[in-house]
């Protein structure tokens, strides 16, 4: 059977469907925690750029580099060879994994907000969200181009109800809420001294992993139509997130008091049940969020199966990974992926679900920083080695130094925790047909070593999330 390519169109709304997941709904609370609305802005102002750079360096990669249609993990491993490439699949990949379950948690959180004295129960919030894992499982099944354009009638569905929220909150936003007093040294939430530099490092956490998604159609490119339609669908979708992301993040903080925002779990909700629209304007936004979460899930089903397949096929993941069904999808690696998930799901049976929401998020976004940093690096090294000129050198650099940088503010606890993870990847990589060197042997000896640190520190209390 031929297989149908993505086009422009459905490679922006794959990404911009990555990208829209749960994070931009729950945006204004995430940051009004961290950082009053002044220093919120500016802080997506300072990550935007930081981003923008690594946009920049995708599609500069994407363009002198199309053969490499395995995205960031050939990335990695052209730049510093196999055991890193596979380091940098394995991170984003389980990033993925983490990500999912952030998604699924925050649908049953936000549907839970939504039935008032008829909450679902943790088990019943298990089985809802095994049942969405395997009836995803099977529409990816039949073929990324069907599921990609599902994505695009979900993403164009889910952008409506954010849309409303700038239209009509412009018009409710009140200077006065918006406009904290002592904002540089004062929190607002609750009235204790946090500088205006931890303020700008504890909102970039949460930015980073509204942003993640933005690689999607790097990742995907070997599905893509046209090679250089893949750089262009990366810098219109940032544009189109960033704008986007600060109206939705800023205008309810103009709304809502400091407090108000950091007490309710769903944010736009209350911001627009404070407008001309009332309840109803509450009860669509909430809607949306369940669907923009059901999208973003989908668009990781595409995305995860995808890059284990590449990496399989390049000899760094074990033979099975790369078998695909007649419907030309990595067929092994879709059931593994929503194996590791349906483990990873047992989270729902707590019932602090904002709780295992949070984690999940930031370790995601942790893992995938380092596929990030690793790319930025490789195109340092390919600016230095081919005289790519001082232009894209500049970003390079910028882009390495962003990814560090967002590492370190993303809390060193979930650096530590996601050298856990690494670790448990060594077997994975130990039984690819790549044999390891011997300076891989030592550095998967260190990961390992890292690995059992971390565990021992979070068990003996020394490491909390």
């Amino acid at each position: 059977m031929k297989e149908k390519k993505l086009n422009l169109f459905l490679l922006i709304t794959l990404i911009v469907g990555t990208i829209i997941g749960g994070g931009i709904f729950n945006s204004p609370t995430d940051l009004i925690l961290k950082a009053n609305p002044m220093a919120a802005l500016i802080a997506w102002l300072i990550g935007g750029l930081g981003i923008l750079t690594l946009v920049l360096v995708f599609y500069k990669l994407s363009v002198i580099k199309p053969e490499m249609n395995g995205g960031i993990y050939t990335y990695a491993k052209e730049g510093f060879g196999n055991y890193v490439g596979f380091n940098s699949f394995w991170g984003y990949w389980m990033g993925a994994v983490f990500g999912n379950i952030a998604f699924i948690s925050l649908f049953f959180k936000t549907l839970n907000s939504m039935l008032g004295s008829h909450q679902l129960s943790p088990l019943m919030c298990f089985i809802g969200g095994s049942i969405i894992l395997w009836g995803y499982t099977a529409i990816t099944w039949f073929g990324v181009h069907e599921a990609s354009i599902l994505n695009a009638v979900i993403t164009i569905i889910k952008i409506l109800p954010l849309l409303l929220v700038v239209v009509i909150g412009i018009f409710a936003f009140q200077p006065h809420i918006f406009n904290v007093p002592d904002w540089t040294t004062v929190l607002a939430v609750n009235q204790t001294h946090v500088s205006f530099g931890n303020q700008i490092s504890g909102a970039m956490s949460t930015i980073v992993w509204c942003f993640v998604g933005i690689e999607a159609a790097v990742s995907m490119s070997r599905r893509a139509s046209r090679p250089r339609d893949v750089g262009k669908a990366t810098i219109i979708s940032f544009v189109i997130v960033l704008v986007l992301y600060i109206s939705i993040s800023i205008i309810p903080m103009g709304i809502l008091t400091a407090k108000e925002l950091s007490q309710t779990s769903v944010p736009l909700a209350a911001a627009l049940s404070h407008t001309a629209l009332g309840v109803a304007g509450s009860l669509i936004i909430k809607i949306g969020l369940l669907v923009s979460l059901l999208g973003a899930l989908l668009s990781w089903f595409m995305i995860g199966p995808e890059i284990a397949y590449v990496t399989s096929y390049d000899r760094d993941m074990p033979r099975a990974f790369k078998i695909v069904n007649r419907h030309s999808v990595p067929g092994f690696a879709l059931i593994v992926y929503t194996i590791i998930m349906q483990g990873c799901l047992l989270v729902l049976l707590l019932p602090q679900l904002q709780t295992a929401y949070t984690i999940a998020y930031t370790l995601a976004a942790t893992m995938t920083l380092v596929a990030y940093l690793l790319s930025a690096l490789y195109g340092l090294k390919l600016a230095i080695r081919e005289n790519l000129g001082i232009g894209f050198k500049l970003i390079a650099i910028l882009a390495s130094l962003y990814s560090v940088y967002m590492l370190v503010a993303s809390g060193l606890e979930y650096v530590f925790a996601s050298a856990i993870i690494f670790a448990l990847g060594i077997p994975l990589f130990a039984g690819a047909p790549n044999k390891m060197s011997k300076k891989e042997k030592w550095l998967a000896a260190v990961i390992a070593l890292a690995g059992v640190i971390a565990l021992i520190l979070i068990i003996n209390g020394k490491i909390s999330f």
